[in-house]
């Protein structure tokens, strides 16, 4: 099963099968290119999250191996979870080298599935690579008593996730279709820290999809002292660093079941991708290609990739093409089941967490602001509450002496009303005198 993934990540970079260029262009003629062009990173995503901290880091150190070390921007361009900065590169993007995208390998599944968003085809774009492969775990706590994912085909297992249609919200549900699992998800999470809270809680019993990087490094002792377990890695291979661990595909008792499941899960495979556009210049999309591949050996990229909360575990352009035309390579009916199921299991109904409501709250403390603003209060007791938010987002639902406000012009010594998912996690909305 999967004989074709060891050829994947050492698979050859040089090659340009759907670079447009008829003739590439000399060494000398690629620097120079680069000397006087401003070469664009730009990111799927609005600033502060995983995807814009990697391609942050991208950007700061593939600008040291492109010929003629051009200078270097990161250019944020949100909306639809990558897919309007994919669009924009494969109808808009220039070809001439001078700029890649940074985004959300998902959107390219909504392509393979036919979703009306996706105005592109994933084979045309032209590949630089990926600095890692997906890593997203399916955990529970350990006191469930479910060891492994024939347990929870037995007994019934709550897991939280943030929307339906999120990795944690919908991986599960496609494996209560295609393998008989028994998971019951509850949406609605602000975060998935909101739901790892939760989880700690007992609210729910454990976590739909979370980074199997960011689990171990953000709550270790999780894993240390085996508070959870990790049932099966979400992916199409193994993780070394988790060995007995499987991935759906392994649990599938039929080929068609494995099938349909790879036609889902291979697009994590290429967890932090980018692309340049299609038909772009021979010379420079093969330069581009190289500097990346050069790039993700480097110990100062692999450094500042960790301190991003990332991990490094690359897979070529060149492999990801080579996986891409095996996908699209299945029979129609096993695409069309994987459609279908896909579909289906993030449109369906399911269960909403309901967010919990604090009144008579005064404000001791506020720290920070944009996205790391803190908020300490007090009630009557004299008990602290603390809460994280995001001034933006909380600025939405923010009322002051009765009259929309802004979360920034919240004040020490105002009495409030507030809602949350739990202590310590974020404040959604502030009601608020004084």
């Amino acid at each position: 099963m999967n004989k074709v993934l060891p050829i994947l990540i050492g698979a050859a970079v040089g090659g340009a099968s759907l670079v447009g260029s008829p003739a590439p262009a000399s060494a000398d003629a690629v620097s120079d290119f680069y000397k006087e062009t401003r070469f664009k990173v730009v990111i799927g995503y609005a600033p502060g999250g995983g995807y814009d901290r990697g391609g942050r880091v991208v950007a700061r150190h593939i600008k040291k191996y492109i010929p003629g070390n051009p200078s270097v921007l990161a250019q944020n361009m949100p909306g639809a979870g990558s897919m309007r900065a994919l669009n924009w590169m494969y109808h808009k993007g220039p070809k001439d080298g001078s700029a890649v995208v940074h985004f959300h390998p998902a959107a390219m599944r909504e392509a393979y599935i036919g979703a009306a968003g996706a105005k592109f085809d994933p084979r045309k774009f032209y590949w630089l690579g990926s600095f890692t492969q997906g890593n997203s775990a399916l955990f529970v706590r350990a006191d469930t008593g479910v060891k492994t994912i024939q347990d929870a085909m037995r007994k019934e297992v709550v897991l939280g996730a943030t929307s339906p249609r999120s990795g944690g919200g919908v991986y599960p549900r496609i494996l209560n279709q295609v393998l008989g699992t028994k998971f019951k998800v509850v949406v609605g999470y602000g975060s998935t820290g909101e739901s790892t809270l939760a989880m700690e809680r007992g609210e729910v019993q454990g976590i739909g999809a979370w980074s199997w990087t960011q689990l171990k490094g953000i709550q270790p002792k999780w894993v240390e002292t085996k508070f959870v377990n990790i049932l099966s890695i979400l992916a199409i291979e193994r993780r070394a660093d988790l060995p007995g661990v499987p991935t759906p595909l392994e649990v599938a008792k039929t080929k068609g079941d494995r099938e349909v499941l790879e036609a889902i899960l291979a697009w994590e495979y290429f967890n932090r991708p980018f692309v340049a556009a299609p038909g772009v210049h021979a010379g420079r999309g093969a330069a581009l290609r190289k500097a990346f591949d050069i790039m993700v050996t480097k110990k100062d990229f692999v450094k500042d990739i960790e301190l991003a909360a990332l991990d490094v575990k690359p897979v070529s352009g060149a492999g990801i093409e080579k996986l891409l035309a095996r996908i699209y390579a299945y029979p129609k009916e096993v695409a069309e089941r994987a459609r279908i199921v896909y579909s289906e299991m993030r449109t369906i109904k399911v269960a909403k967490a309901k967010p919990k409501s604090a009144s008579g709250l005064t404000i001791s403390e506020i720290k920070g602001k944009g996205r790391k603003m803190r908020f300490s209060f007090t009630d009557s007791s004299g008990k602290t509450w603390k809460f994280k938010a995001q001034e933006k987002r909380l600025g939405r639902k923010t009322m002051i002496n009765g009259k929309k406000g802004k979360a920034g012009a919240l004040k020490k010594g105002m009495v409030c009303a507030v809602t949350y998912y739990g202590e310590g996690g974020m404040v959604y909305s502030a009601d608020c005198n004084g």
